[in-house]
């Protein structure tokens, strides 16, 4: 008689390592926004989708690595925020760094085609906080993600230096998420003063 070892039966994934499951659901993104934007009413409407599907991809997951820091920040779970603060290094190079720049491209050309005045509140409001939200993601929680990991490593994940960077970090990560929010109001609202 066999006994159930209780471990998972590793499910193969010819493509790449993508399952028949992701490829698909992939496929059906890439020929929905095609058809979309091919079908927009102009290119104005073109450029806005991927202006706000790149804003929602960037802020999206900028709130939900908060939510997720803040769960594991509470539960004090130090090797499940060092594994989270791995998976935000790596999605944010791969993803959010060049969604950033998509939503500001986009946004530019927005500004161009739909002939908006650059000094209007609204406007600027959304450039500053971008840049702000830019340099703040680019040239800090990358790499304290890195030296999060590095002193995870060297001093193990629940160790005082791990623990104090982490606070660190979810502290600013909480206001770069206010401010990414904030934008998108200000972005909805165009508030004028």
């Amino acid at each position: 008689m066999e006994q159930d070892s209780g471990a998972a039966v590793p499910v193969a994934r010819p493509f790449g390592g993508f399952g028949v499951d992701t490829i698909l659901a992939g496929a059906l993104l890439f020929a929905g926004a095609i058809l979309f934007l091919a079908l927009a009413p102009s290119a104005y409407y073109a450029y806005l989708a991927i202006h706000i599907l790149s804003a929602v991809i960037w802020v999206g997951g900028d709130v939900t690595l908060t939510v997720l820091g803040i769960v594991f920040e509470r539960r004090g779970e130090g090797e499940t925020l060092g594994a989270l603060g791995r998976m935000g290094a790596w999605i944010g190079t791969r993803v959010y760094t060049p969604t950033l720049v998509v939503t500001l491209v986009f946004g530019v050309i927005l500004m161009q085609k739909g002939n908006f005045d650059w000094g209007q509140f609204w406007v600027i409001f959304a450039l500053v906080g971008w840049a702000i939200a830019a340099v703040v993601g680019v040239a800090f929680v990358g790499p304290e993600l890195g030296r999060i990991d590095e002193a995870a490593r060297t001093h193990g994940p629940d160790s005082p230096e791990v623990a104090l960077r982490v606070k660190r970090l979810f502290t600013i990560f909480r206001f770069d998420t206010v401010l990414l929010l904030l934008i998108v109001v200000n972005m909805a609202a165009k508030p004028s003063f």
